[in-house]
């Protein structure tokens, strides 16, 4: 299974608490399916959410920001 790590600043946790509930953390990382990565994606984007959310994968060892904007 793919695993994706995503690091949300204290606003982008508050709109998906439902969503990382549980979730691992690894200092500051959440560790997750891509599926519910992408379910974050949308529920901060439908919230138009402003900010930054770094991202990693951890099968192709690829970090990125996603950068949100109103």
């Amino acid at each position: 299974m793919s695993l994706i790590s995503l690091q949300l600043d204290t606003k982008a946790q508050d709109l998906t608490s439902e969503l990382i509930e549980g979730l691992e953390d690894n200092d500051g990382w959440l560790i997750m399916n891509t599926r519910l990565a992408a379910q974050i994606d949308s529920v901060l984007t439908e919230n138009k959410y402003v900010g930054t959310v770094h991202w990693y994968s951890e099968s192709d060892f690829i970090e990125k920001e996603i950068h949100y904007s109103a």
